[in-house]
């Protein structure tokens, strides 16, 4: 059965796609692991960067299998051995249509066919706390919230643990935030000082672990995301894919799950 996993943060610029799409590079080319990454989000930038154009094709997406119009196999696209459900514009829709008693569940439904398919599931979630968020923690084992190392809201991350404590209580209870990755790190303006208070503003708010790898900001990244392509595959090294593969490394230790 896959563990899955949320890629949240309703705050736009946090590096959220970037992660869930680096995360599951990391653990299918780095750690050998079968993924699946599910673009949950209606600006489709996970199905962007890992290089798929659907715009004006019948390719479907997420949309399609959340409203019964397609099966979730049949919404499958590979990506180097990486299995990608697509979003596109259309998925915007699913905030005013969802709206019946038990549509936060709709996810949960169609994945569990697949499931035993993957050792692990990613979603990389809308930056908002609607409908497709709410549905991506229904069917969550956990969450990982990427935070711009220097600019945060804690307003804005309480905000979010009071969702997710609303589908602990309602639909999930045994979700769990893993913790939280500070991403565009900075080393020459990011004080280590400073950070050890902003992690420690985080964790006493909410109560959370904070990752101790921290992803550098490096132009790379743009690079290979105008390429279609993550960083792991990509053909020019950086510091951002180093510290993804520690993150991964860090995150498979916390969770049981480190085979070296």
């Amino acid at each position: 059965m896959a563990r899955i996993i949320s890629v949240a943060n309703q705050k736009g610029g946090v590096s959220k796609t970037t992660t869930s799409i680096n995360l599951g590079a990391a653990l299918h080319f780095t750690f050998n692991k079968s993924v699946l990454v599910i673009d949950m989000d209606p600006q489709g930038n996970a199905t962007d960067n890992f290089g798929f154009d659907i715009d004006g094709t019948n390719v479907p997406t997420i949309y399609e299998v959340l409203k019964d119009e397609a099966s979730i196999t049949e919404a499958i696209l590979n990506y180097k051995g990486i299995d990608v459900i697509p979003a596109d514009i259309a998925l915007s829709s699913a905030e005013r249509e969802f709206t019946q008693v038990g549509s936060e569940h709709r996810l949960k439904r169609v994945l569990q066919p697949i499931e035993e398919n993957y050792d692990y599931i990613i979603i990389d979630c809308p930056p908002s706390l609607g409908i497709l968020t709410v549905n991506a923690f229904t069917v969550s084992d956990e969450i990982i919230i990427p935070v711009e190392a220097a600019y945060f809201s804690l307003k804005g991350l309480v905000k979010l643990n009071e969702t997710i404590e609303t589908v602990k209580e309602y639909t999930n209870e045994s979700l769990i935030i893993r913790g939280v990755l500070f991403t565009k790190y900075n080393e020459r303006f990011n004080i280590s000082k400073e950070m050890n208070k902003t992690a420690n503003q985080i964790s006493d708010a909410l109560h959370v672990n904070i990752f101790d790898t921290y992803i550098r900001r490096t132009i790379t990244v743009d690079e290979a995301q105008a390429a279609g392509s993550d960083l792991i595959s990509f053909n020019k090294t950086s510091t951002a894919e180093d510290d993804y593969i520690q993150f991964t490394k860090e995150f498979l230790e916390k969770v049981g799950d480190l085979n070296e």
